[in-house]
């Protein structure tokens, strides 16, 4: 019954992103008090040694720059907070490994099977007292949604086959997921979709004939608003740079905001290809980014010290608060779980569609996805070897 009710709770936080820290120290408080009176406590893994790293080395650049960068003095308890944050995800998904490793590959399953099933219950209720209004399941904002649903999509199609019920609810999540209507979550979606079904003579014949209609219809695309729109931003930044980007120049503040949070990422590492710590960004931002002429009421309050800077990008916030040590630690997951596509195709596709929204989306603990695909193929190989030894046995 326990065991149940942990499985449970577990496949909520899994399915889940509102303010979950003390939901995250609770199953980890449960899992370490566990393990602290298991007669058999094994070593800790290869990859719990890595997060393990990472919560070190964050902290340790975090303090380097509050102590060596005078920028970082006035903002201390906002590098206290980013690091808490980020300390209470890592050692939540090192837990969910640590509990996770423990079970079979069809644990891990159900789980899974559970997380979407509480999306699917709000979902439903969702699309019949708000239609057509954008659903957001049991995230904060539809666009959290989308990442959660961009990550798991490719797991559900492979994994939730059997029992007839899983397949039946994953396939119904994966419809009414749409509902979410997140623009990069579709855009995503099509981009992987490419990847996994289309060979590169298909690929290429697409682009070609895409491009062909695009080239006939020219000037019917030219009418479209949000064609007409794009295109001007473009024209913007081409002639002027960032410093054209201004509300009064037509620029929405969602885009001024996003492209100098990429654009300054960028910069922060060329500057800091050490990283610079979790938190450290907000304040590398005002001092850096003012002079260069953009604007708009998000990154005026961003300077005024009233909003916090982000890089509006999971994967580049990591980037920018490790440097080189976390670009080359995600360049190794990357490998792992490229050599491991051809055995286990899903779990490749699953990582480049969490890489992708991780690029655009930054609201979801994108480590504890990470951790979920790590112990879904630890389990996949332990079945493969289980299957091996059974077959030279007979």
């Amino acid at each position: 019954m326990l065991d149940k009710i942990i499985q449970l709770f577990l496949a909520l936080l899994i399915g889940s992103q509102f303010n979950m820290g003390t939901l995250y120290l609770a199953f980890t408080g449960y899992v370490i008090a566990g393990r602290m009176f298991a007669p058999n406590r094994d070593r800790w893994q290869d990859i719990e040694l890595q997060y393990l790293f990472l919560i070190i080395l964050s902290i340790v650049l975090s303090i380097a720059y509050i102590v060596i960068y005078s920028e970082g003095y006035d903002d201390k308890y906002n590098i206290y907070l980013a690091n808490r944050q980020f300390f209470i995800e890592i050692t939540f998904a090192m837990a969910m490994y640590v509990y996770l490793k423990y079970k079979d590959l069809q644990y891990i399953i159900e789980t899974i099977f559970y997380a979407i099933l509480f999306n699917v219950i709000v979902g439903t209720i969702e699309i019949a007292t708000t239609f057509p209004k954008r659903i957001s399941m049991l995230f904060p904002e539809p666009s959290a949604a989308g990442y959660f649903y961009l990550f798991i999509f490719f797991i559900l199609l492979a994994k939730l086959k059997e029992p007839p019920i899983y397949k039946y609810i994953s396939r119904y999540y994966l419809v009414i997921g749409l509902a979410i209507g997140s623009k990069a979550q579709i855009i995503l979606l099509f981009f992987v979709g490419m990847l996994k079904y289309f060979t590169p003579a298909k690929i290429l014949a697409y682009i070609l004939i895409v491009g062909g209609l695009a080239y006939i219809f020219w000037d019917d695309l030219m009418k479209i608003e949000a064609v007409k729109y794009n295109l001007h931003v473009l024209d913007v930044y081409l002639n002027q740079g960032l410093g054209g980007f201004k509300e009064k120049e037509g620029i929405w503040g969602t885009y001024v905001t996003r492209i100098s949070a990429i654009q300054g990422s960028i910069l922060c590492i060329l500057q800091h290809p050490l990283g610079i710590g979790y938190g450290g960004f907000n304040s590398w931002f005002p001092v850096h980014m003012a002079g260069v002429g953009f604007s708009s009421e998000e990154t005026d309050n961003i300077f005024a010290g009233i909003n916090y800077a982000s890089s509006k990008s999971n994967l580049l916030y990591f980037f920018v608060s490790t440097g080189i040590f976390g670009i080359a630690l995600y360049a190794y997951w990357f490998k792992i779980f490229w050599d491991a596509r051809k055995e286990y195709e899903y779990l490749f596709q699953s990582f480049v569609s969490l890489t992708l929204a991780s690029t655009f989306i930054e609201l979801n603990p994108m480590f504890v996805y990470i951790m979920l695909l790590f112990i879904l193929k630890e389990k996949e190989d332990e079945e493969k070897e289980e299957s091996i030894d059974e077959i030279e046995y007979s």
